[in-house]
C-alpha cells in the first residue's frame, strides 16, 4: 500500500452493503468502495442527476469493452439492448438538461 493511502474498516449489516453494491453496479461502479468514495466527495454538491447518467453511459462502455475483448459470456443478448437504451437514454438527459 503506498504510504499516502489511507485504509478504514466499516460496520454495516449485510442488507445495507447489499444495497449498496447494487447502488454502485446501477450506477456504473466497479466497487463499492469507488462508489462511497464519488459520494462522500459529491455530498450536497454538483447535479446529481447528470452524474447518475454519466455513471449509466461508463457503465454501458464497460459491457461494449467486455465484449469487444471477445468475453462474449459475460454479455448477455439483453444487455446488448439494454445497454443501447441506457446510452441513449443517458445523453438525451444530458442533453436535454443543458438545452435547458
Amino acid at each position: 500500500m503506498p504510504a499516502k493511502t489511507i485504509s478504514y474498516t466499516i460496520r454495516q449489516a449485510p442488507e445495507v452493503a447489499a444495497r449498496i453494491d447494487d447502488m454502485a453496479k446501477l450506477n456504473g461502479f466497479a466497487t463499492r468502495a469507488k462508489f462511497m468514495t464519488h459520494a462522500a466527495l459529491t455530498y450536497g454538491g454538483g447535479d446529481e442527476a447528470i452524474v447518475a447518467e454519466l455513471s449509466r453511459i461508463s457503465y454501458a462502455l464497460h459491457q461494449i469493452d467486455r465484449a469487444a475483448a471477445g468475453r462474449l459470456h459475460l454479455v448477455k443478448p439483453r444487455d446488448i439492448a439494454d445497454i443501447g437504451r441506457r446510452a441513449r437514454a443517458a445523453l438525451s438527459a444530458i442533453i436535454a438538461r443543458n438545452a435547458g
